[in-house]
């Protein structure tokens, strides 16, 4: 039988466990701290491999350059950020303006009649000055409110359609400015919306609620809008250019175009215009008259283009705007 410990032997066998115990522990802190500065160490030499790298430290000033680009870098997109912010706020401007809002002709089915009248004949107006041609039936799509004033429950989509469709009208003056390698006819064919839908709908006896578009349950409600223009393709890209850059959100979901003439001229045709051309400037020399067209005006045809757009008007409103539209809950 071994001989039993004594109170001086025992507290130094426990202090020495516990030494021991602390040195454990201590080296395996050691050692997992010296295996993350290893694969530190290790990510280092991976990166220090990097040519590119290994150029920018090697350069003494390297590391300002870096510093100076990332400072330009926050710069750009705290100015992005700022630019970006703005776009909301212009939406929702936009679409208080197209939908009238305070507005009396907005609200009473005579006075947006009234507006109606004024509207077409400002358009029907300022289309020969540019160089924009106009049917002298082209209603904006509300062809049968021409004999008719809407119902009152009717009003609010058809404002919306009058404002978006006269802008979508002056847009295509403003994209006839544009500059064209040859000067081509420019014809709005027809404009059609939710009011054409609406039109439909009273003429058919069906109910204006089935006629409407239907609503999204998510995201702000979106209006659609059919154009089919002829014009140059200079005049078609700066028209959708200037939709897709508008404060106005206007989305352009599809776009149809097709020549006008599908088949180049033959030949013989092209000779009978060239020689035409010919003697018109041989004619203009002696008369002093304009000279005729260049031959390859007369090769490409002098023709323009047939396009369809499928167009959506976004009614964008910022989420105030809608938290102060939802009616308050009654306890």
């Amino acid at each position: 039988m071994k001989p039993a410990l004594s109170r001086q032997q025992a507290v130094w066998l426990g202090l020495g466990v516990m030494v021991l115990g602390g040195a454990i522990l201590l080296a395996w802190f050691g050692l997992s701290g010296l295996g993350e500065k290893q694969t530190e160490a290790q990510a280092l030499a991976d990166r220090m491999g990097d040519p590119a790298l290994a150029a920018l430290l090697s350069d003494g000033a390297g590391v300002e350059k870096v510093t100076r680009d990332i400072s330009e870098i926050q710069k750009l997109e705290e100015e992005l950020k700022n630019e970006v912010g703005t776009f909301p706020n212009r939406w929702a401007a936009a679409t208080r303006e197209a939908t009238g809002e305070g507005k009396v002709w907005a609200q009473d089915p005579g006075k947006w009649k009234d507006q109606l009248i004024s509207v077409v004949s400002e358009l029907q107006k300022a289309s020969p000055e540019a160089h924009l041609k106009m049917s002298p039936d082209f209603y904006l799509g509300l062809d049968g409110f021409r004999q008719k004033s809407p119902s009152a429950s009717e009003v609010p989509a058809l404002a919306l359609h009058l404002a978006v469709a006269r802008r979508l009208v002056e847009k295509l003056f403003e994209a006839r400015k544009g500059r064209e390698q040859y000067a081509t006819a420019c014809e709005i064919k027809s404009l059609a919306g939710p009011g054409s839908i609406l039109e439909k709908s009273s003429e058919s006896g069906l109910s204006t609620s089935v006629a409407r578009p239907a609503v999204s349950a998510s995201g702000p409600e979106r209006k659609t809008f059919r154009m089919e223009i002829q014009c140059s393709p200079e005049v078609l890209y700066e028209f959708v250019r200037l939709l897709s850059s508008d404060d106005w959100l206007f989305l352009v979901k599809d776009i149809s175009v097709a020549n006008q003439k599908q088949e180049f001229p033959a030949r013989s045709e092209i000779a009978k215009r060239f020689l035409s051309n010919e003697s018109s400037v041989q004619t203009s020399e002696k008369e002093s008259k304009p000279a005729g067209k260049k031959l390859l005006e007369i090769l490409a045809g002098d023709e323009s283009v047939l396009a369809q757009l499928e167009i959506e008007f976004v009614s964008w409103k910022n989420p105030q705007e809608v938290a102060s539209a939802k009616p308050e809950k009654k306890p």
